[in-house]
Protein backbone atom coordinates (compact mmCIF):
# COMPACT_ATOMS: atom_id res chain seq x y z
CA UNK A 1 0.00 0.00 0.00
CA UNK A 2 1.81 3.50 -0.72
CA UNK A 3 1.44 6.60 0.56
CA UNK A 4 -1.53 7.87 -1.79
CA UNK A 5 -3.62 4.79 -1.30
CA UNK A 6 -3.09 5.04 2.72
CA UNK A 7 -4.18 9.12 2.40
CA UNK A 8 -7.38 7.92 0.12
CA UNK A 9 -8.26 5.41 2.84
CA UNK A 10 -7.40 7.77 5.82
CA UNK A 11 -9.96 10.15 4.57
CA UNK A 12 -12.76 7.92 3.19
CA UNK A 13 -12.00 6.85 7.22
CA UNK A 14 -12.56 10.17 8.54
CA UNK A 15 -15.72 11.05 6.25
CA UNK A 16 -17.94 10.65 9.01
CA UNK A 17 -16.24 13.41 11.39
CA UNK A 18 -16.63 16.37 8.59
CA UNK A 19 -20.11 17.60 9.64
CA UNK A 20 -18.59 17.83 13.29
CA UNK A 21 -15.21 19.36 12.38
CA UNK A 22 -17.27 21.90 9.69
CA UNK A 23 -18.67 23.64 12.46
CA UNK A 24 -15.78 25.93 13.91
CA UNK A 25 -11.90 25.89 13.46
CA UNK A 26 -11.79 24.49 17.03
CA UNK A 27 -13.76 21.45 15.98
CA UNK A 28 -12.06 21.00 13.12
CA UNK A 29 -8.78 20.80 14.77
CA UNK A 30 -10.84 18.24 17.50
CA UNK A 31 -11.84 16.00 14.73
CA UNK A 32 -8.68 15.80 13.07
CA UNK A 33 -6.79 14.78 16.32
CA UNK A 34 -9.59 12.04 17.44
CA UNK A 35 -9.52 10.90 13.84
CA UNK A 36 -5.75 10.31 13.76
CA UNK A 37 -5.77 8.70 17.26
CA UNK A 38 -9.02 6.59 16.18
CA UNK A 39 -6.89 5.48 12.90
CA UNK A 40 -3.95 4.66 15.31
CA UNK A 41 -6.21 1.90 16.68
CA UNK A 42 -7.72 0.70 14.13
CA UNK A 43 -4.18 -0.22 12.73
CA UNK A 44 -3.12 -1.46 16.13
CA UNK A 45 -5.81 -3.72 16.67
CA UNK A 46 -8.60 -4.39 19.74
CA UNK A 47 -6.43 -3.84 22.63
CA UNK A 48 -5.96 -0.50 21.38
CA UNK A 49 -9.47 0.46 20.36
CA UNK A 50 -10.46 -0.41 24.12
CA UNK A 51 -6.93 1.83 25.11
CA UNK A 52 -8.31 4.91 23.18
CA UNK A 53 -12.12 4.43 24.74
CA UNK A 54 -10.37 4.29 28.28
CA UNK A 55 -8.14 7.57 27.22
CA UNK A 56 -11.20 9.20 25.86
CA UNK A 57 -13.15 9.35 29.17
CA UNK A 58 -10.44 9.78 31.65
CA UNK A 59 -8.17 12.14 29.94
CA UNK A 60 -10.41 13.51 27.22
CA UNK A 61 -13.43 13.57 30.08
CA UNK A 62 -16.21 12.39 27.71
CA UNK A 63 -19.22 11.34 29.54
CA UNK A 64 -20.78 7.77 28.87
CA UNK A 65 -22.77 9.56 26.04
CA UNK A 66 -20.61 11.27 24.17
CA UNK A 67 -18.33 8.27 24.25
CA UNK A 68 -20.90 6.38 23.13
CA UNK A 69 -21.42 8.47 20.37
CA UNK A 70 -18.16 8.34 19.22
CA UNK A 71 -17.79 4.59 19.21
CA UNK A 72 -21.53 4.60 17.65
CA UNK A 73 -19.35 6.38 14.93
CA UNK A 74 -16.31 4.40 14.63
CA UNK A 75 -17.91 0.89 15.04
CA UNK A 76 -20.97 1.66 12.23
CA UNK A 77 -19.35 4.46 9.97
CA UNK A 78 -15.39 4.71 10.01
CA UNK A 79 -14.24 1.19 11.17
CA UNK A 80 -16.13 -0.41 7.55
CA UNK A 81 -15.02 1.50 5.27
CA UNK A 82 -10.98 0.11 5.87
CA UNK A 83 -11.07 -3.45 4.64
CA UNK A 84 -9.48 -6.32 6.78
CA UNK A 85 -6.89 -6.44 3.98
CA UNK A 86 -6.37 -3.22 4.25
CA UNK A 87 -6.04 -3.14 7.77
CA UNK A 88 -3.16 -6.15 7.61
CA UNK A 89 -1.32 -3.79 4.68
CA UNK A 90 -1.44 -0.63 6.95
CA UNK A 91 -0.09 -2.91 10.02
CA UNK A 92 2.47 -4.66 8.23
CA UNK A 93 3.52 -1.20 6.79
CA UNK A 94 3.81 0.72 10.17
CA UNK A 95 5.54 -2.67 11.15
CA UNK A 96 2.61 -2.94 14.16
CA UNK A 97 2.88 -6.14 15.88
CA UNK A 98 -0.02 -7.44 17.54
CA UNK A 99 0.07 -9.38 20.78
CA UNK A 100 -2.19 -11.82 19.15
CA UNK A 101 0.18 -12.77 16.15
CA UNK A 102 3.30 -14.51 16.98
CA UNK A 103 6.77 -12.72 16.71
CA UNK A 104 9.04 -13.67 14.09
CA UNK A 105 12.81 -14.69 14.72
CA UNK A 106 14.12 -11.63 13.02
CA UNK A 107 11.74 -9.50 14.80
CA UNK A 108 13.50 -10.25 17.95
CA UNK A 109 16.88 -8.40 19.93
Amino acid sequence: MDQAEVQAVFRKFAAPLAGYAATSPARKELAEMLARNLWTALIAGPEMEEETWKVLKTTGKLDDDSLQVIQQLYFEQMKPVVSSEQRAALRERYRVQRKDQPQLPSDQG
